[in-house]
């Protein structure tokens, strides 16, 4: 029996694998999703969870929350890893620095009003039906929809750890399954709209039928990045994922030890749960890569070839993200989580267009990119935004680079010292840290969208 148990991870890697091709192929067959541009990954994820749902799978919905969790470790360090490509483009300091800044303030800001959104309406929910679901049900959803499956699922198992409800990391994987679909029903005619209303910067925006279909024809190609090492010695996706993978066992080294001997610091000790194992791994992973830049062997790390690696995590984290969702915890919690998602979704959609619409420089542009991060991931953001910029010549695809980084300190707070210990606060301390921060977010937005003497950019 322990003979067969070593094969479970790689059988549920290949039930991911399965998934995804089920999802390349109906997407290339079907054209309803061909015009939403749904990924291959959230269709395979859908199909997933109602065969493992059903029976039809031999496995549980739980077998692959824990896979989800790491697939989503790896893509933020990876991401970390990533050097700037030769041929990013160039772009005013300043105005990269504005728009970055800007939104990495809106995600800010965001992170905080959902929690409260979210919150408010679990209240009306339970005072209209007579239910007592705990307000973390509504809480939870932030870290759903605005920072994915991963950060979803690893807050709820935090606040699990510290009372609350054994259901909310499932909840949290809920909301961002949610989330990344409603970024493509809705972004994608918003993106048309700016386009065919010719808000776009680029004017060479169309969507080709390899776009739509999403498999390349048989006579184009595109690499995967330069080798770096002689096949005869090594191959250099292996040495790239080596460096991955040692990242992660020094981030691992490094956080058994600050949970041993640092953990009474009190800023330490907010940030040494095993939770945050993704903020440490994204320090690691950048320390690690300036430390090959800085003795000259950054040429090594393939740029191009560390991208698709976290892609390629990235595709897996949505499979298995809609695969570890249990049924009988989605009906169990339907009504609550339909109000919130609706709610903090309209919501999320007015916020960003009414601050979007202030810009005067790439508002259409930083309004979409935004709209897919603050409902999924910087993934989303990316594609919508190719959408409208489908070669990157405006400087928002380097300014979500920028923005990834910004986040740690525009939403620091929020994240590591408020997110962590919310089910310790309590009610109306989380509604007013929450709060009081948004409202610094908001006007930091205002600060950032507008140049002293500029007029208001309608779209």
């Amino acid at each position: 029996m322990a003979y067969i148990d070593t094969f479970v991870g790689f059988n549920i890697m290949a039930i991911v694998g399965l998934m995804l091709i089920i999802g390349v192929i109906i997407r290339a067959k079907i054209a309803i999703f061909q015009s939403f541009l749904i990924p291959a990954a959230i269709i395979g994820g859908a199909i997933g969870f109602i065969l493992i749902n059903t029976g039809l799978l031999p496995f549980e919905s739980k077998q692959f929350v824990n896979f989800s969790m790491h697939a989503f470790i790896i893509s933020f360090m990876s991401l970390c890893l990533t050097n700037k490509a030769d041929d990013a483009p160039e772009v005013s300091k300043k105005e990269y620095l504005r728009g970055g800044l800007w939104m990495s303030f809106i995600w800010a800001g965001s992170v905080g009003f959902q929690a409260i959104i979210g919150g408010l309406l679990l209240i009306a929910y339970n005072m209209i039906t007579g239910s007592s679901f705990s307000e973390m049900f509504g809480f939870i959803a932030t870290h759903g929809f605005t920072q994915g499956p991963g950060q979803g699922l690893t807050y709820g198992k935090m606040w699990a750890d510290l009372g609350a409800s054994a259901d909310l990391p499932i909840v949290g994987l809920i909301y961002a399954n949610v989330g990344f679909i409603f970024a493509f029903i809705i972004g994608v005619p918003l993106a048309r709209y700016f386009i065919k209303k010719g808000k776009n910067a680029n004017k060479k925006a169309s969507i080709e039928n390899e776009y739509l279909v999403g498999i390349l024809e048989d006579k184009k190609s595109s690499a995967l990045g330069h080798e770096k090492t002689h096949p005869a010695n090594i191959d250099t996706l292996a040495f790239q994922l080596s460096i991955l993978f040692i990242c992660y066992g020094i981030t691992f080294l490094y956080m058994k030890y600050i949970l041993v001997h640092l953990k009474g610091i009190p800023m330490i000790g907010v940030l040494s749960a095993w939770g945050l194992f993704f903020f440490h791994g994204l320090i690691v992973a950048t320390i690690v890569r300036l430390f090959i830049n800085k003795i000259g062997l950054g040429h090594m790390l393939s740029v191009r070839l560390q991208k698709h690696i976290t892609g390629a995590a990235v595709d897996v984290l949505l499979v298995a993200s809609f695969m570890s969702v249990s049924f009988q915890v989605l009906t169990k919690y339907f009504g609550p989580i339909v109000v919130v998602s609706l709610g903090i979704l309209i919501t999320t959609f007015l916020y960003i267009w009414f601050f979007g619409r202030k810009l005067t420089q790439l508002g259409p542009e930083r309004m979409i990119a935004q709209l897919g991060c603050c409902t999924g991931a910087t993934a989303n953001g990316l594609l919508l935004l190719r959408i409208m910029d489908p070669d990157y010549t405006t400087s928002v695809s380097m300014e979500l680079a920028f923005f990834n980084v910004a986040i740690l300190f525009t939403a620091g707070i929020p994240l590591f010292v408020i997110g962590p210990n919310v089910p310790n606060f309590g009610l109306m301390k989380v509604m007013v840290f929450y709060g009081l921060y948004s409202l610094f977010c908001f006007g930091a937005v205002w600060f950032l969208g507008r140049k002293k003497g500029d007029e208001v950019a309608q779209t």
